[in-house]
C-alpha cells in the first residue's frame, strides 16, 4: 500500500504533463472565394500552324517574388509554355507575361504541376507522363521533370538517374510498377500523373488516371511516395530519387462526400508547410459539366491512407469553383492561388468572357473555425 501511495503524485505528474503536451486537434479549415480573375496568357490572335492557339493554363508556383505558370500546350517557337508575372500585374490584360526561352521547357510537354521544397530552395515542374511511343523517343518530352534554384530558372535541369538526360523517360517504368493492381498485375499500362509535392524526405506523385489507353481508362485519386535526397555534385547540387516507389494513397471522393458531383480526380496535389498539410485538388470535366473542390490532410493521415478533408465556406457548403481547378499554390500563410484549366469553354469570370488567350484563377482566404 505505501509504495502504492508513493506511485500516485507520479502517476498524477505524467498524466498532467501528458495532458498539456497532447496535440490538440485543429479546427476544421474553411475558406472564401476573395478575388476572381482572368490571365492574360499572351496576344489575342495568337497561332500556331495557322490555328489559334488556346491558353489552358494547368501549373502554377509562386517563388515569393513572381508567379510561375505552365500551358499544357505547344506554343510558337517564338514564345514558351513556361512563364512569368507578378502578383500585382496578374489581372493585367494589357502587359504580357515573361516567356522563358530556355529549350528544356519547350522540350517537355504537356505540363500539369509546379511544386516547391519546404525549405524553398528549389521550384519543380512536372509533366503527365500520359504517353510513350514504344521503340521511339518522339514522346519522351511527355515524361519530363524539370527542377531548378528558386530565382534561377533560366537554368532548369532534368531529374534523372544521371546528369545527361534531356527527359526523365527513366522514372516512367517505375510509376507504372508502383501503381499495378490485379487487374494490372506487374505495372500499369497508361496513367496519368496530375499532382506534385514535394516534402523534406519524399516527392509524392497525384495520379488522376489509370488504365489500358489514353482512351481506356478510370479516374482515380492516388498518390504514389518516392524518397529523394539533395546530393552534391562538381556542378553544384542534384535531386536523386531513391527506389522506394509505393501507393500511399488510394481516395475516393465519392465515398468521403456522397452529394458531390462525380467522378472527381485528382488535378493538383501540394505540400503547405506553414500549416503543415497537404492540399488536394479535384475536378470534373465532362461535356456539361466543369467544376473542381478543395480538399486536405495532415501529413499522418495522408501517410496512414485516411480521406482527405473537403474545404467548405462559412456557411459549411462545399467550396466549388465552377472551373476546372488544375494546379494551386500558397502566396501567403491565409491565401491560396488556384489557377484553371478551362479547356475551350468560354465559361464568364464576373462580367467578363474568358477569351482564347486567357485563363481563370481564383484566390481563396483560408480561415479556421
Amino acid at each position: 500500500m505505501t509504495f502504492s501511495r508513493r506511485l500516485l503524485p507520479l502517476a498524477a505528474f505524467i498524466l498532467i504533463f501528458a495532458c498539456k503536451t497532447a496535440k490538440i486537434p485543429s479546427a476544421p479549415l474553411t475558406a472564401t472565394i476573395t478575388e476572381e480573375g482572368l490571365l492574360t496568357c499572351f496576344a489575342p490572335g495568337t497561332k500556331l500552324q495557322n490555328e489559334p492557339v488556346w491558353c489552358e493554363v494547368s501549373a502554377v508556383a509562386y517563388d515569393g517574388q513572381k508567379l510561375l505558370f505552365a500551358n499544357d500546350k505547344d506554343m510558337p517557337a517564338s514564345l514558351s509554355p513556361v512563364f512569368t508575372k507578378t502578383l500585382a500585374t496578374l489581372a493585367d490584360s494589357t502587359q504580357l507575361p515573361t516567356y522563358l526561352m530556355p529549350a528544356a521547357y519547350a522540350n517537355g510537354r504537356k505540363y500539369e504541376d509546379f511544386t516547391q521544397t519546404p525549405d524553398r530552395k528549389f521550384i519543380l515542374l512536372t509533366t503527365a507522363f500520359d504517353r510513350v511511343k514504344p521503340s521511339s523517343t518522339d514522346w519522351d518530352g511527355y515524361n519530363t521533370i524539370l527542377y531548378w534554384r528558386t530565382g534561377d530558372e533560366q537554368h532548369p535541369l532534368v531529374l534523372a538517374p544521371d546528369d545527361t538526360s534531356r527527359t526523365s523517360i527513366a522514372y516512367r517504368t517505375r510509376l507504372a510498377q508502383a501503381l499495378a493492381t490485379s487487374e494490372f498485375p506487374g505495372s500499369v499500362p497508361y496513367f496519368k500523373v496530375e499532382g506534385l509535392a514535394v516534402t523534406d524526405r519524399q516527392f509524392l506523385f497525384g495520379i488522376r488516371e489509370v488504365g489500358t489507353s489514353y482512351k481506356l481508362f478510370k479516374p482515380v485519386d492516388k498518390i504514389v511516395a518516392v524518397s529523394y535526397a539533395v546530393e552534391k555534385t562538381g556542378a553544384g547540387e542534384r535531386i536523386r530519387l531513391r527506389d522506394d516507389w509505393r501507393v500511399i494513397a488510394d481516395f475516393d471522393p465519392a465515398r468521403k462526400e456522397a452529394s458531390l458531383p462525380r467522378p472527381l480526380s485528382l488535378s493538383s496535389l501540394e505540400y503547405d508547410p506553414g500549416r503543415n498539410c497537404f492540399w488536394m485538388l479535384t475536378s470534373i470535366e465532362t461535356q456539361n459539366q466543369l467544376d473542381a473542390y478543395l480538399w486536405y490532410s495532415t501529413p499522418d493521415d495522408l501517410m496512414a491512407d485516411k480521406p482527405f478533408t473537403l474545404v467548405r465556406d462559412a456557411a459549411g457548403r462545399p467550396l466549388r469553383f465552377g472551373h476546372k481547378g488544375e494546379d494551386l499554390t500558397i502566396l501567403d500563410k491565409n491565401r491560396l492561388l488556384i489557377v484553371h484549366d478551362d479547356d475551350r469553354f468560354q465559361l464568364p469570370v464576373g462580367n467578363k468572357i474568358r477569351q482564347p488567350n486567357q485563363a481563370p484563377y481564383t484566390i481563396i482566404t483560408i480561415r479556421q473555425r
